[in-house]
């Protein structure tokens, strides 16, 4: 009994070789190296906060500069209602005063698109076209009811471009914004309606040439963009043509009534003639 106790008491615990071992295989971690990992974390979270702040200014200037067309757009679509508002007044003011004050108001319209110039330099012409289009579709619309009333014609592109020239700091002559083909087309597919409304207004006044340059004026609006609807190019004018038919069919009708209520006229002012002299 007392060798055996003897030679477990030589013999060494396992938890203390266990321990032991544990600790000579624990690995040893390098500081420096820790530290170097953490400052290339901290460098690449800066380099990427760094990248949205770009990315949340740049959609922010973004945001801001539609936000400056479409009010100057909307600005431009007031002004140019109030010019065709003004330009309407024809049959019961006289022209010469009427096609003034369309040109004061028409002033007012250049410096807003001055303005909008600003904002549609370079390749912004087509990245705010869509919100810009409105104002500049209502512009050609006014002038387009301008040129018809001064002139019987359809206002062309040329024209359009025409009046929005001005000249700038270096006296050369050019276009204050640019006109894209679909804006022009747009632009002038909204005239009927207000062409029907001259025709209803030249009807109160008796002006029976009036309603017949409204007639034939419109019905030439009507095969030439029957041309176009074929292509399918010009967004929204399948609803432009609608409205083009309305009118169309309402300044028919009225140019049919006072034809037979002038031929009815003229018929009983020959029979009275004719009971008169018998």
């Amino acid at each position: 009994m007392d060798v055996a106790s003897e030679n477990i008491q030589q013999q060494p615990s396992v938890s203390s070789l266990d321990l032991s071992d544990r600790q000579a295989k624990k690995p040893k971690f390098n500081n420096n190296l820790a530290d170097d990992t953490m400052e290339d974390i901290s460098a690449n979270k800066r380099e990427i906060l760094s990248l949205f702040t770009a990315y949340r200014d740049a959609l922010d200037s973004h945001h801001d500069q539609r936000e400056r067309v479409i009010k100057c757009s909307r600005d431009i679509t007031a002004l140019s209602k109030k010019i065709v508002f003004s330009l309407l007044r024809i049959t019961q003011v006289p022209a010469n005063s009427v096609f003034r004050d369309a040109e004061k108001l028409h002033k007012q319209v250049l410096d807003l698109f001055r303005k909008i110039s600003v904002e549609l330099q370079g390749s912004n012409s087509l990245k705010y076209n869509r919100q810009a289009t409105p104002g500049l579709q209502e512009y050609i619309e006014a002038i387009g009811l301008w040129t018809f009333l001064q002139d019987n014609t359809l206002i062309t592109k040329d024209q359009v471009l025409q009046r929005l020239s001005v000249a700038g700091a270096d006296e050369v002559v050019a276009p204050l914004v640019s006109v894209t083909d679909e804006d022009y087309i747009l632009g002038i597919s909204d005239l009927p309606g207000e062409v029907n409304r001259y025709c209803i207004n030249a009807i109160g006044k008796g002006d029976h040439e009036a309603v017949k340059r409204c007639l034939m004026f419109l019905r030439q609006m009507k095969e030439g963009i029957n041309l176009l609807m074929g292509s399918k190019s010009v967004r929204d004018l399948d609803k432009k043509v609608a409205v083009l038919d309305s009118s169309l069919e309402k300044t028919e009708r009225a140019y049919y009534s006072m034809s037979i209520r002038e031929s009815e006229m003229n018929t009983q002012s020959g029979c009275l003639s004719m009971a008169v002299d018998a």
